[in-house]
């Protein structure tokens, strides 16, 4: 350890701040600069420094020390320690390796002047020392919805033993998790509701639609009339396919007849316009089914819960979002086991954990795809 903070001091050391790389993007009124630090001598920039000005994401796999950076629709794949990189299978050298100090990675600054405008001639060029491009697209999940399940008048599922409110457990573990994507993805998080009050299932969607929210998580707890029945299951919409899966969605389905006007109430999702709105959805089904799996995994790894795996149902909460939408089904409020641990707070920051963890590998590889 000492050894390790003595490297890093006369890394810290070495570094000095220079003069910044100046950038125009097209259609930008104001310039832009990054800030070079000099390591060992040589000028670099901050990859985040990069990433803030031209909506890039990298990702770090630290078991072959690659770092890949995804740019204008492009990867790069770069090797700590190597001056050689490789782009569209090809190898090229930037003279000096990328450089990381702690968690953080600096790229030199030779790759911006001169590798970059060699590999994007049409996009961006360098004049009289300004780096001039292209402005990115930035189509990068950046707003997310969180969905509370029930509220107010509408308790959702109540424990046996400890008679925990499913309402409860939704907007504390919601909280949590809208804390984590905010404080260490830096996304907008959005809530349908953030205390205790009753929304309808129509104007959940709604809202996520308005606010042009790029995913959708409604987090809920389960029940049955089986106290045995345990474990957490992830759904998207479709046409329920299992008895099991018929059973959940007509418990979540039922807040409409309870809470929202009864019988006419529940006449108005099943309307031709919601069934129109489901097929203009299917091009977000296979990004729905991947999120729901990505949350699954780490729901079950993290959680230690029952696998139940990831299903489909019909959902009217999840009806009519123009956008990958989930239903998160926590535990089994029902069984005791699960309803303790469901209502001890340690608990919930763990389940919050594990579907951040769920939705930032989705993300990773979802805004690789969007910005190809």
């Amino acid at each position: 350890m000492k050894r390790f903070l003595s490297v890093l001091i006369l890394i810290l050391c070495s570094m000095q701040m220079l003069p910044a790389l100046d950038v125009k993007i097209t259609g930008d009124p104001i310039d832009y600069k990054l800030n070079e630090t000099e390591i060992n001598g040589i000028p670099y920039v901050a990859m985040a420094d990069v990433h803030t000005l031209f909506k890039s994401i990298c990702k770090q796999d630290r078991g072959d020390q690659r770092l890949y950076l995804h740019l204008y629709g492009e990867t790069f794949i770069f090797l700590e320690g190597s001056s050689f990189y490789n782009f569209k299978l090809e190898s090229y050298s930037m003279h000096y390796p990328i450089q990381r100090i702690g968690a953080q990675y600096y790229l030199p600054v030779i790759f911006m002047r001169e590798n970059l405008p060699l590999h994007y001639a049409s996009q961006m060029r360098m004049n009289r020392g300004k780096l001039e491009l292209s402005k990115p697209i930035n189509r990068n999940v950046q707003v997310i919805v969180l969905d509370p399940g029930h509220g107010g008048k509408d308790p959702g599922a109540v424990g046996r033993k400890l008679k925990v409110q499913e309402k409860d457990v939704n907007l504390a573990v919601s909280l949590k998790l809208k804390r984590l994507l905010e404080q260490e993805l830096g996304l907008t998080v959005l809530m349908t509701r953030s205390d205790d009050r009753f929304v309808s299932l129509g104007d959940r969607t709604k809202f996520a639609n308005e606010k042009q929210a790029d995913l959708f998580v409604s987090i809920h707890a389960n029940a049955s009339k089986n106290s045995s029945s345990h474990g957490a299951e992830t759904y998207y919409l479709a046409t329920a396919m299992t008895s099991d899966a018929r059973a959940v969605e007509a418990l979540e389905n039922q807040v409409v007849e309870l809470y929202e006007g009864g019988v006419s109430a529940r006449k108005k999702y099943d309307d031709l316009d919601f069934i129109l709105s489901d097929l203009s959805q299917t091009e977000h089904l296979e990004s729905s089914n991947e999120l729901a799996g990505n949350i699954q995994l780490n729901l079950v790894a993290g959680s230690g819960f029952y696998d139940r795996g990831v299903k489909q149902a019909n959902f009217y909460v999840l009806r009519g979002a123009y956008m990958p939408s989930v239903l998160v089904e926590l535990g089994f409020l029902s069984n005791p086991e699960e309803e303790a641990k469901l209502a001890d707070p340690q608990y919930q920051e763990r389940l919050a954990r594990t579907i951040f963890e769920g939705i930032k590998r989705f993300k990773f590889r979802y805004d690789r795809i969007r910005n190809t």
